[in-house]
């Protein structure tokens, strides 16, 4: 029988409650490991709380498990935006520019309560990213086309950072991933071909 707050094992009416469907704040806390306090601050930041709410309000409050337990688990190995850089093997400036233009996402919205400090990243949404990236074919070192990567090519005048990004991901734009690099910064594009399409636009 799948149930709200009440306990798994527990039988009511003589039946066995196999599933639990809602949490209140405190078995929440016990089933991602949080303590209590702490949980309720980060569910104010993450807005599944009233920024005003008491300790009794909180108390009273139930969350669907389906969706809390993961939320507060991503939240529990998020990224820190100071560590972004080095696992999307991307520049501070790239990052910043992606997380301007919404194409890596915060785990809490920047119009969301407590979005300007402590701004994490899940780490799901990031591998997602480098998993797309990581599809591109390997370059092909052999040939005389003029590859090299997306940053060069934005210096050479091929167009804006997350322009090109995009039109990457989007496979607008052909690209190759460097066998020695990963990552945003292992991108490789046609350098020439695009100046050349961009100046004859």
């Amino acid at each position: 029988m799948k149930q709200s707050a009440v306990e798994t094992g527990t039988t009511v009416l003589g039946v066995e409650i196999t599933k639990r469907h809602y949490h209140a704040l405190y078995s929440l806390a016990a089933a991602v490991g949080i303590d209590r306090p702490r949980l309720s601050r980060l569910l104010k930041k993450l807005g599944e709380i009233p920024a005003n709410a008491t300790e009794v309000d909180c108390g009273r409050m139930v969350f669907e498990a389906a969706t809390a337990v993961p939320m507060v688990e991503a939240f529990k190995t998020a990224v820190p935006l100071r560590d972004v850089p080095e696992y999307l093997g991307a520049s501070k400036r790239q990052v910043e520019i992606l997380y301007r233009e919404g194409i890596v996402l915060p785990l809490v919205p920047r119009s969301g309560p407590g979005s300007v400090r402590h701004v994490v990243f899940g780490r799901k949404h990031l591998d997602e990213l480098l998993a797309r990236i990581a599809c591109l074919p390997e370059v092909d070192r052999s040939s005389d086309r003029d590859f090299h990567p997306i940053s060069y090519a934005c210096q050479r005048g091929a167009g804006r950072f997350e322009r090109l990004f995009t039109e990457v991901l989007q496979g607008k734009i052909p690209a190759f991933r460097s066998p020695d690099r990963t990552g945003v910064g292992g991108i490789v594009v046609d350098v020439g071909a695009l100046v050349g399409a961009k100046n004859a636009a």
